[in-house]
């Protein structure tokens, strides 16, 4: 009798499973082969995204430099280097703004939005302008990354991928999120930080099946290894040293730095919010306008980048050093200000670029400058690189508001597995005075101003109700 009511309650926890998961714990063949397909495109495109840019910049740089060589006076080698940049910045916003203005700026807020239904996903518009015009205004030394560009790019090759394979529309987000989660991954390298990603910055529109996390990872897995075989390379980003673990009595030097660093993430995301409605004023909508005023930014940052180029760029092939830098705090402060103005000026024209890396480099001198004036000040005895590591981290969460993703994200970049604790409390700290401060994480903050522009007031309120619903900011 015992085993005859143990039988019925195991069978009907099994019909239970199959009506509630069943269908949902594996992927059918054809999600299998969409997911796969998915990654591995994304991996080939983004790999190119990395590669041609930095191509692009060495020859501009190339051409400056044998200019200069043949005695030619450093003003015209600067004008030269202010009408090349001129141009591409120019053509790279003017096609932007013409055929596909969702291309603009980072891509994230748009897939985020697009995940629930309050952005279109037109990926035939999307994906050619976004290439393009990503590869010049990254090529023109405005400071941009390619990382936000990337993810946009991946969620459209996932919608794309839909199209074609006939995925129903509930899968359709599936792989608009592993496409996304699989740009990440190849931007940075990082495939861990590219599952997190999405589990965490899009964790109120992505569905929760196990299904769902399998197609994420299966996707990013091969987005990371066909990005590594086309680029040559599987190393960490930064090639940095693996430091001495910190003191567990010097964890308080970390929640001083995340209380410092939280502040700077709600200043530097009221800063975003304030240029870019400064420029939609200025510009009033008119394409022409507008290009005029991109280039001139694009032809200044050009010059800028042949006479200092730590202060233009995404600032990533700068932040190894930067992390080992015996530099000036004067030197640092000035290069904090620079890069500063830079993303105000390039990331919140509208241009094709990402202000994630550069985001990211910003924390990272701020961690340095942090570091160094209490080391010279007497009160710190470790390496002061570990707080630009451990800075990184902060400013990413407190501005985007995804400390796990930030937190494994700097760990996957440098190769310094042994700083999670102090990071997570640099990170806690950020975050909580962000909060404090009600400070608003910055893609949310872009969407929902983009919904506004469109005039959707309705959609803002019903998209904040949302995420309340599901208690995130």
């Amino acid at each position: 009798m015992v085993n005859g009511g143990f039988q019925m309650r195991k069978k009907a926890a099994r019909i239970f499973f199959r009506k509630r998961f069943g269908r949902h714990v594996k992927l059918s063949l054809k999600m299998l082969l969409g997911t796969i397909a998915v990654g591995c495109i994304t991996g080939s495109v983004c790999a190119f995204f990395e590669l041609i840019p930095v191509k692009l910049w060495g020859m501009r740089h190339a051409y400056l430099d044998m200019l200069a060589g043949r005695g030619i006076p450093l003003w015209m080698v600067l004008a030269a280097a202010f009408l090349i940049s001129m141009i591409i910045a120019g053509i790279a916003v003017y096609i932007t703004k013409k055929y596909a203005p969702e291309a603009g700026g980072s891509g994230i807020p748009e897939i985020e939005g697009a995940m629930v239904d309050l952005r279109p996903v037109r990926y035939k518009r999307v994906l050619p302008v976004k290439f393009f015009g990503g590869v010049l205004s990254l090529s023109s030394g405005m400071v941009l990354g390619r990382e936000g560009p990337s993810i946009q790019i991946g969620g459209n090759l996932g919608a794309m991928v839909a199209d074609i394979f006939k995925i129903s529309k509930a899968d359709f987000y599936v792989l608009l999120a592993a496409g996304a989660a699989s740009g990440l991954a190849s931007a940075f390298n990082a495939p861990l930080a590219g599952i997190l990603f999405v589990l965490e910055e899009l964790r109120p529109q992505f569905n929760y099946r196990f299904s769902s996390i399998q197609a994420v990872t299966i996707a990013v897995i091969c987005s990371t290894v066909v990005r590594s075989a086309i680029v040559g390379s599987s190393m960490p980003v930064f090639s940095l040293p693996v430091f001495d673990w910190v003191n567990m009595r010097d964890l308080t030097d970390f929640i001083f730095l995340g209380l410092t660093v939280g502040v700077c993430g709600v200043l530097f995301n009221k800063s975003v919010e304030i240029f870019q409605n400064l420029y939609a004023r200025v510009c009033h909508g008119r394409i022409l306008i507008n290009t005029l005023i991109v280039a001139v930014v694009g032809g200044i940052y050009g010059m800028v980048s042949y006479l200092l180029p730590e202060a233009s760029g995404s600032g990533m092939q700068h932040i190894a050093g930067w992390v080992l830098s015996s530099e000036s705090l004067g030197f640092l402060g000035m290069l904090l200000f620079l890069r500063f103005l830079g993303i105000m000026l390039c990331f919140c024209s509208g241009i094709p670029g990402g202000i994630f890396a550069p985001s990211l480099s910003l924390g990272a001198l701020i961690g340095a400058i942090f570091g160094l004036g209490m080391l010279r000040l007497g009160v710190m005895h470790y390496d002061p690189g570990i707080m630009a590591i451990v800075g990184m981290g902060a400013f990413f969460a407190a501005s985007v508001r995804a400390p796990v993703t930030g937190i494994i994200l700097i760990c996957e970049m440098t190769n310094n597995f042994q700083f999670l604790l102090p990071m997570m409390v640099a990170v806690l700290a950020a975050v909580q005075t962000a909060s404090m401060l009600k400070g608003r994480p910055i893609y949310t903050q872009i969407l929902e101003r983009t919904l506004r522009i469109a005039g959707d007031m309705e959609v803002i309120s019903e998209y904040r109700r949302f995420k309340k619903e599901r208690n995130v900011e």
